[in-house]
């Protein structure tokens, strides 16, 4: 029997130079909207490759589509602009580490809609998609955890004042808020995980 160093070796070694270049961009923040699907809605939920990746760049990626039941979308929800933020943060002790994937979502308004919004949330397993600044999707949400969700709204008291309606949502995974790659379907139609634009159409 090998030892465990020899064992060990035999592990799929994906570590790779990470270069920066002149010139690139890495824009921070989110978009000004976001989408969301119950838990339950979802039929298929792939997981990013993980060790099965050939290279580094995949093993956080889901390139596969998140499939839903017959007759169910994706929603989608306005944000206030440069006021939501994620983070991902390692969590956990040796041999059982794993992310706590984070993002704070404001809302604009505290309306009947958000309102009822966050009232339903606050007892519900959610799976959010939030389009990063330049257009990349990341998911938060998990097949494995469920979503802990916190919900607020700040009416304010002066005609200055914020009126919002904030949800944190925080959800444990085995990745830093997996890349997602494939297709969403809302009211508008099919959009891309890639660009957060809507699908092509393909001539017949």
């Amino acid at each position: 029997m090998a030892d465990l160093k020899t064992r060990c070796a035999d592990d799929a070694a994906l570590y790779e130079d990470i270069d920066f270049c002149m010139g690139d961009k890495s824009l921070p923040g989110t978009r000004n909207h976001g989408y969301y699907v119950p838990r339950r809605d979802i039929k298929t939920f792939p997981r990013p490759a993980g060790s099965a990746a050939e290279k580094m760049e995949d093993v956080a990626v889901i390139k596969s589509n998140i499939e839903l039941y017959a007759d169910k979308l994706w929603k989608r929800f306005a944000l206030v602009p440069n006021e939501s933020e994620p983070t991902a943060e390692g969590q956990g002790s040796y041999g059982s580490k794993t992310m706590l994937n984070k993002i704070t979502l404001v809302l604009p308004g505290t309306g009947k809609k958000a309102t009822g919004f966050i009232s339903q949330l606050n007892n519900d397993d959610v799976v959010f998609l939030i389009p990063m600044a330049d257009g990349k999707c990341r998911l938060f949400g998990s097949p494995l955890y469920q979503a802990d969700i916190a919900v607020s709204q700040a009416y304010g008291k002066a005609a200055s004042d914020a009126n919002t309606t904030t949800v944190t949502v925080s959800v444990t995974d085995e990745f830093a808020a997996p890349f997602y790659e494939g297709e969403f379907t809302t009211s508008e139609g099919t959009f891309l995980g890639t660009n957060d634009e809507l699908k092509p159409e393909t001539n017949p």
